[in-house]
C-alpha cells in the first residue's frame, strides 16, 4: 500500500507544479495586458511519458500577462496535503507564489513567471500525508516536469486584436420531458469502463427536461459507505443535489444539471470503509450517450381503453422470456407498454414511479389535479406523477419522511407491499383467511412492514420465490424486473376478478 500510496502522490506532484514560459512568438504579446488559457502534460520524472497525476491538476492552467510578464496560474487539488511546491529557475528552486487558499474544497490556487513554454518546467512538491491507516506518516519531495503546448500561445496579432471564438455547434435540443438515458463511467484518465465505480452507479439514468435545463438523476447503490459525490460545473466541483435517501435499500438518489451531453463530464466520489476505517477519493468521467434517450412517456399516453380481443401487442424481445403470456395480456389492456413499439425490455429494472403508474392504470384509478403530496415529486413528472398521487390516495403507496424516491429501483418486497394494498382496496375480502405453507429461508431478510404482505402474496399465488441450493428464498431486496412486475400484476387483477 506504501508503493501505490508513493506513486500517487508523485503524480500529484508531476501535475501541480511545473508551468513554462512564452515562446518568442509571444514575447511581443507580452507587453500588453492579457490572458488566456494554456493546456499542459504532466511528465514523469525521467521518461517523457504521461503521469496518472494529471488528475489532480486543474487543466488547462490560465496565463496572465501582468506589467509585461507571463504568469501561469495552477490550482492544486488535494491541497491539505501539498507543504511546498518549487519551480526551477535557473540553478535554483523558488516557491511558486500562494495567491489564494479553499479550505473547504481542499484547493489552492499558485503562480509563478512563465519565461519559455517551449522549454519543460522542473518543479519540486513537498508532500506530508497522516491519517491514512498503514502508511504511518508519509513525507516526501517529489520531482517532477511540466510539458507546455506552445501551439496554444496567441500570436502578436491575435492579442492585438482578440479573436473572437468561434461558437462551438449547439447540443442537439431535446424536448421538455422525462426520460432515461444511457451512460458509461470511465476510468479518470483512460479511455475505457471503470468497472469498480459502476457497480455503485445504477444505469440508465433518469433525465428531466424542463424550458431546456436538463437534469440528470442518479441512483447510487451504496448510500453507507459513499460519502460525498460531486459532479464538475463550470471548472469547479460541487455537491450533486441529493434527491433522496433509503437507508433499507442502501441506496441514495442524487441529481445534477448537464448542459451538453456531447462532453464528458467529470465527477468524483468519496468511499468511506468503516470495517478498514478507510477513505477513497476517486475520480471518474461521466459519458452520456444522448441517443439513448427514450421518454418515460412511452408508457404514459393516454390511449381510450379498448376491448382485449381489439388490441394485438407484440414485442420482438419476449418471445424467449418466461413472461411473455403476461406481458402480451397485461400490454392488449394498455396496462403495460412497450419502452418502443418493437421492444418491452423485460429485464429491465422497474422504478418505484413505473410500477405504481402500472397499478393505478390496472386499477383504473382517477387522476386529480395536483396536490404536491410528495417533497420529491413536482407537477412537471406529468408521466408517472397524477397516478401516483392517486395510488396514494388509494393507500396503494407510502412515501418516507415526505418523499416517494420515484426514481429508486423497487424492491420485490416493496412491491409485494403495494400489491396486497391494492388488492385490499380494490376487494379486501379477498385477503380474507388466506394461508400458506411457504417458509422462505430468508424471511430474516423481510423488513418488518412487508412480512405479513409477502405471505398474503404467496398465498394468493401472487409471487413465489427461488430455490437455491434446495432451501427456498424470497430475495426481498432484491431489485425487481419489468417482466416480474408484470407478473405479478398479472396475478394480482386475476385475485380480484
Amino acid at each position: 500500500m506504501k508503493k501505490s500510496l508513493l506513486v500517487l502522490f508523485t503524480a500529484m506532484l508531476l501535475i501541480f507544479t511545473a508551468m513554462p514560459s512564452l515562446p518568442a512568438a509571444a514575447e511581443v504579446a507580452a507587453t500588453q495586458e492579457a490572458t488566456y488559457e494554456l493546456p499542459f502534460k504532466v511528465l514523469h520524472e525521467e521518461k517523457d511519458e504521461v503521469s496518472t497525476a494529471g488528475q489532480f491538476v486543474k487543466s488547462p492552467a490560465e496565463v496572465k500577462v501582468e506589467d509585461g510578464k507571463s504568469f501561469v496560474y495552477i490550482t492544486l487539488l488535494d491541497s491539505q496535503y501539498w507543504q511546498s511546491l518549487l519551480i526551477q529557475d535557473g540553478d535554483k528552486f523558488i516557491d511558486a507564489e500562494v495567491v489564494s487558499e479553499n479550505a473547504e474544497k481542499q484547493t489552492r490556487l499558485v503562480k509563478f513567471e512563465l519565461k519559455d513554454v517551449e522549454k519543460i518546467v522542473n518543479a519540486k512538491a513537498h508532500i506530508i500525508v497522516t491519517g491514512i491507516p498503514g502508511l504511518g506518516e508519509y513525507d516526501q519531495t517529489h520531482h517532477i516536469r511540466f510539458q507546455f503546448d506552445a501551439s496554444e500561445v496567441p500570436a502578436e496579432d491575435e492579442e492585438e486584436t482578440p479573436k473572437t471564438p468561434e461558437t462551438p455547434e449547439a447540443p442537439t435540443a431535446i424536448k421538455d420531458g422525462d426520460y432515461t438515458i444511457g451512460f458509461k463511467v470511465l476510468h479518470a484518465t483512460e479511455e475505457k469502463e471503470s468497472p469498480g465505480m459502476a457497480r455503485f452507479i445504477e444505469t440508465p439514468a433518469a433525465l428531466s427536461v424542463k424550458d431546456g435545463k436538463q437534469v440528470v438523476t442518479l441512483t447510487l447503490t451504496n448510500n453507507e459507505q459513499i460519502t460525498e459525490f460531486q459532479v464538475e460545473q463550470a471548472g469547479e466541483f460541487v455537491d450533486a443535489t441529493v434527491v433522496s435517501v433509503d437507508e433499507e435499500a442502501n441506496n441514495r438518489v442524487v441529481s445534477f444539471e448537464a448542459a451538453d451531453f456531447a462532453k464528458i463530464m467529470n465527477a468524483k466520489v468519496t468511499v468511506f470503509v468503516a470495517s478498514a476505517n478507510h477513505t477513497g477519493n476517486h475520480t471518474i468521467r461521466l459519458a452520456f450517450d444522448q441517443d439513448s434517450v427514450e421518454p418515460i412517456a412511452a408508457e404514459t399516453p393516454e390511449t381510450p381503453e379498448q376491448p382485449e380481443e381489439e388490441v394485438t401487442v407484440s414485442f420482438k424481445d419476449i418471445d424467449k422470456t418466461w413472461a411473455k403470456p403476461y406481458i402480451e395480456a397485461l400490454a392488449a389492456k394498455q396496462i403495460v407498454r412497450g419502452k418502443s413499439p418493437e421492444t418491452f425490455a423485460p429485464n429491465d429494472k422497474v422504478t418505484r414511479a413505473q410500477f405504481a403508474l402500472i397499478i393505478a392504470r390496472a386499477l383504473g384509478l382517477e387522476k386529480q389535479e395536483f396536490q404536491g403530496t410528495f417533497s420529491d415529486l413536482t407537477k412537471d413528472m406529468e408521466g408517472f406523477v397524477f397516478e401516483v398521487e392517486a395510488a396514494n390516495r388509494a393507500g396503494v403507496i407510502q412515501g418516507d419522511a415526505g418523499k416517494f424516491n420515484p426514481n429508486a429501483a423497487i424492491t420485490r418486497q416493496q412491491m409485494a407491499a403495494m400489491i396486497i394494498r391494492a388488492i385490499e382496496y380494490k376487494d379486501a375480502s379477498a385477503l380474507k383467511d388466506v394461508e400458506t405453507t411457504v417458509t422462505f429461508a430468508d424471511a430474516a431478510a423481510i423488513s418488518s412492514y412487508a412480512k405479513d404482505a409477502v405471505q398474503l402474496a404467496v398465498g394468493l399465488g401472487i409471487i413465489d420465490g427461488d430455490v437455491v441450493k434446495g432451501k427456498k428464498v424470497f430475495a426481498p431486496k432484491v431489485n425487481a424486473t419489468r417482466a416480474h412486475a408484470t407478473k405479478m400484476v398479472y396475478n394480482m387483477l386475476e385475485t380480484i376478478k
